[in-house]
């Protein structure tokens, strides 16, 4: 399943494949950060950081 997540500074839009949106795993929360160059993630109303 893919999600779109929209960079709160920089305005981007990043898109992502993730097996499950409602919970991400360490490894993809590890790799959206990695690309946003980001500490920390909102997804679906849960915060995630690394």
């Amino acid at each position: 399943m893919e999600i779109t997540i929209q960079h709160q500074s920089e305005k981007t839009i990043h898109t992502f494949t993730v097996e499950d949106p409602s919970k991400l795993t360490v490894t993809e929360v590890r790799a959206i950060c990695a690309e946003m160059n980001v500490k920390a993630i909102l997804v679906n109303g849960r915060y995630y950081e690394l």
